[in-house]
């Protein structure tokens, strides 16, 4: 097991066998809040910054720097797992525990504060498993359809009351398929797409020319989208943009063909780029959603003998600043539901 990560993948980091049981022992016992309470993050917190180990803390504290991409941590201390969730049912039903969760929780409030919107789930830490209910949902409890490339809630970084889409996100795997089958995970930086594309394409991706549709799921919420303005896919500077883009079906319209035809000559270039990930169990991906756009393989999920699926995985989402969802109502403390404007 790697311990020196001067000569490894900027992208990869490798945690011992010591170092996992040391954070394994420092959280176990932490009894997991779903709403994310001011004592939770703060015990959490205070716990990470006692006794995680100190180039732990010092590589989440660099992923506050605009530069971080993505980073994957590896050999992370997760629960034993006999099942998995279906809908908004007790994790705790199908684990050993919350290890898990307070894994997530205490790396992404080292970065961040974590938050969640109901919608997308109830709790601070969403379950994404497999539904046979919603194999065609462009969701992460679908697998029939194919999450093409996005940021996360990209309509949500214009959103009116402030920047409510996520600073970046975090997914951690908790169950895998025995096979060690399961669909990939793609990650792809935009700063290196664009270094391909002409600078005419550039140009119109910097100017309103694309509807950009709010996710799926918030449509069907009290949120009362307005979709007919325009927008950038880029703003910022070129070497550290902000990227607002989804590329699965109905998500992002162009106002012209010279905007679609440049659209896809993105779509293009980032998809030479993208790199593929497997999140399998004690897995936990970190995604910089400024400029980084992520995607997941349509797939055939697998079930236990009790028809659990296998393929579990946690998310959490990070935000800079929780100011910008004062206008949404709270649904426990770091949980938001939009409200009609």
């Amino acid at each position: 097991m790697r311990v020196d990560d001067s000569c490894a993948d900027a992208n990869s980091f490798w945690l011992t066998a010591v170092e996992k049981e040391s954070i394994r022992d420092a959280l176990i016992d932490i009894c997991y809040e779903p709403t994310g309470g001011r004592d939770y993050i703060h015990l959490i917190r205070m716990t990470a910054y006692q006794k995680f180990p100190a180039r732990l803390l010092k590589k989440l504290e660099s992923l506050k720097d605009d530069d971080a991409s993505y980073c994957v941590f590896e050999n992370l201390p997760i629960d034993d797992t006999f099942g998995s969730p279906q809908g908004d049912a007790n994790s705790l039903n199908f684990k050993s525990g919350y290890l898990s969760e307070n894994v997530l929780v205490a790396l992404g409030s080292l970065i961040a504060e974590p938050y969640s919107i109901k919608h997308e789930g109830p709790k601070l830490v969403n379950d994404l498993v497999p539904h046979p209910e919603a194999v065609g949902e462009y969701t992460g409890n679908g697998s029939d359809l194919e999450l093409d490339l996005h940021t996360e809630n990209a309509f949500q970084a214009y959103d009116s009351r402030g920047d409510t889409s996520p600073l970046a996100l975090l997914l951690l795997g908790v169950r895998g398929d025995p096979a060690g089958v399961g669909p990939k995970t793609w990650v792809a930086d935009a700063r290196e797409a664009l270094q391909v594309l002409e600078q005419a394409d550039i140009e119109i991706l910097y100017g309103k020319h694309f509807i950009i549709r709010q996710p799926y799921r918030w449509r069907n919420s009290a949120a009362g989208a307005k979709e007919t303005h325009v927008y950038p896919i880029l703003s910022g500077p070129l070497t550290h943009p902000r990227v607002t883009a989804a590329f699965y079906p109905d998500m992002v319209i162009a106002a012209d063909h010279e905007a679609q035809n440049t659209l896809l000559r993105f779509y293009n270039a980032l998809k030479s780029v993208a790199r593929p990930l497997d999140i399998q169990p004690g897995k936990l991906v970190y995604i910089n959603n400024r400029f980084m756009l992520h995607s997941r393989d349509k797939f055939t999920p697998s079930f236990d003998p009790e028809g659990h699926a296998y393929r579990w995985i946690q998310r959490l989402f990070i935000t800079n600043n929780l100011w910008n969802f004062r206008s949404f109502n709270k649904c426990g403390a770091r949980i938001f539901e939009p409200v009609t404007r």
